[in-house]
């Protein structure tokens, strides 16, 4: 599933209820800052870089950035984020991740031998999803399917945002971005609210990700992404850095059978070189 679609949507409609709830930032006004074109082309960007004045006037940047599962490179990848708008607007930055699946040994901050930086990390699958139905945070709904608790707070999400007194556009996006999320949860609960919603998520532009002829693939591939992220995390933790050409070679599996067998694997060998027979004998 496309859960980069899903997770602008959400952010662009409910960005301050974001920043309050899950960053603990209470902001009178927060602007998502577009990269130029030119900046683009050399250099990465945060997920969602988001300017922010509290109510003293005072402006900060925070960087969100989403991550299905964690990786090893994920804090230098925002240290990268965040010396470049400071760089660029002189003010303070927070660094914010938020996590989507379980990861119990995530860090808050990274150190080598010459760099320590600090981040916040947001475990929403910690999150317990009926408490976000009783605080009315709906413009956080759909998240929920990633939360703790059963289905029934998914279906209590929908149909309070279909109940709203929004507009039927913003409805279709965060109903459609609800139903992406609870990908996660598995095919069939997609299934019924598509049944349940089509007839207003056609009016979402990311409604097109999750046509009923694109919904197995579309599942299919993100468990085949979630399958060659543990192989790689479980390599890296073993082994630290990773080459890149086996990065490639590892990304580029299209079975998931064969990664089963790669993450035992990688949980297994003693060297890069012994992964590397066991890579081949599997794929040939």
């Amino acid at each position: 599933m496309r859960y980069d679609v899903a997770t602008k949507v959400v952010v662009e409609h409910g960005k301050e209820t974001i920043l309050k709830r899950l960053v603990g930032i209470e902001a009178v006004e927060a602007e998502l800052i577009e990269e130029l074109p030119q900046e683009t082309v050399s250099l990465r960007r945060s997920d969602y870089p988001l300017r922010v004045r509290d109510r003293d006037g005072r402006e900060q940047i925070v960087l969100l950035e989403f991550q299905t599962a964690w990786r090893w490179e994920v804090p230098l990848r925002l240290l990268e984020y965040q010396i470049r708008y400071k760089l660029r607007y002189r003010l303070p930055v927070m660094s914010v991740v938020l996590l989507f699946r379980r990861r119990e040994d995530v860090a808050e901050e990274y150190e080598d031998e010459s760099i320590r930086f600090r981040y916040k990390v947001i475990r929403l699958w910690q999150m317990d999803g009926g408490e976000v139905l009783r605080r009315k945070e709906i413009w956080i709904y759909p998240f929920i399917p990633v939360m703790r608790g059963g289905d029934e707070n998914v279906f209590m999400a929908e149909e309070e945002i279909y109940g709203s007194d929004m507009e039927r556009g913003v409805k279709a996006d965060l109903l459609t971005a609800l139903t992406i999320f609870s990908g996660f949860r598995g095919e069939e609960i997609v299934r019924r609210l598509l049944e349940r919603r089509r007839d207003i998520m056609i009016e979402s532009p990311a409604y097109e990700i999750i046509k009923e002829e694109g919904l197995r693939e579309g599942i299919q591939q993100g468990m085949l992404e979630e399958a060659r992220e543990m192989v790689l995390e479980a390599l890296s933790v073993k082994f630290g850095v990773l080459p890149i050409d086996l990065i490639e070679e590892i990304k580029g599996i299209q079975l998931r059978e064969v990664l089963k067998q790669l993450l035992r694997a990688a949980m297994t060998v003693e060297s890069l070189d012994q992964f590397r027979e066991q890579l081949g004998r599997v794929k040939g």
